[in-house]
């Protein structure tokens, strides 16, 4: 079958791990939480994020490949962005202009050609970078037109946030929210409203959870190196050591 939007696999992996690596070295651990059902789902997803920062297309390389090797993971990218990296097309992103009718149809023509195939489309539909405390979230509809008419397909809340804790580095913490399902003639602006709302309750019920810098309240998938490095923990190698103490660079017990 063959890939839509030109996707070559040879070059979406080698980008995916290399997203993948700056994930593992920027990040002090990868943490999820609630039980993460739709991880265990084999069907088409669109899901939908808030969009926090710019380690959010690393972080759907990431869940991709941990999550859901069973299938493929696509995503928009603005045509004039994907101009100056054309090999991130050969990735799985696809090429969209918003202010261009011709460049509207033919995303959506290969994202729901990607979604018959029993693939995922990774999308940020607020549009912009947005701070996780921000409320009311607004939503760009055109998710909600692309899966009109696609009852197969389920729409996926998931919130992203990016905190420090109590490492030098920061947290990653995800939280899939309940898939959001199609009822049939729903129109546009309904879909678009109970995604907000679903998005908004995952995003609320994970700013609580991270609040509390409680590792246990989550699964922790990647833990990096912790400490600070430098003279610093030089200084506490040599005090454990006089001490006769094994040398413990988290500052969490």
């Amino acid at each position: 079958m063959t890939a839509p939007g030109g996707r070559h696999p040879l070059v979406a992996a080698l980008v995916s791990r290399g997203m993948r690596r700056g994930i593992e070295r920027r990040f002090n651990a990868v943490r999820l939480s609630g039980n993460g059902e739709v991880l265990r789902h084999r069907g088409p997803l669109v899901v939908c994020a808030n969009h926090p920062g710019w380690w959010d297309p690393a972080v759907f390389a990431w869940l991709q490949h941990h999550f859901f090797g069973h299938c493929h993971g696509y995503g928009p990218m603005e045509a004039a962005a994907l101009q100056r990296y054309p090999l991130l097309e050969k990735a799985g992103l696809i090429p969209v202009d918003p202010d261009d009718p011709q460049s509207l149809r033919r995303f959506v023509r290969v994202a729901r050609d990607v979604l018959r195939q029993g693939n995922i489309l990774w999308i940020t539909p607020q549009g912009q970078f947005t701070d996780s405390r921000v409320r009311p979230i607004r939503l760009q509809p055109g998710f909600a037109h692309l899966v009109r008419h696609m009852p197969s397909v389920r729409l996926v809340p998931l919130a992203i946030e990016y905190p420090f804790w109590n490492e030098s580095r920061p947290e990653l913490l995800l939280r899939f929210g309940a898939p959001v399902p199609l009822a049939e003639r729903e129109d546009v602006r309904s879909v678009t409203a109970r995604m907000e709302e679903a998005l908004t309750e995952t995003m609320d019920t994970l700013a609580r959870d991270a609040c509390t810098r409680d590792a246990s309240r989550f699964t922790t998938f990647v833990q990096g190196q912790a400490g600070i490095g430098g003279i610093y923990d030089l200084g506490r190698r040599v005090r454990q050591w006089v001490r006769r103490e094994n040398f413990q660079p988290r500052h969490d017990p």
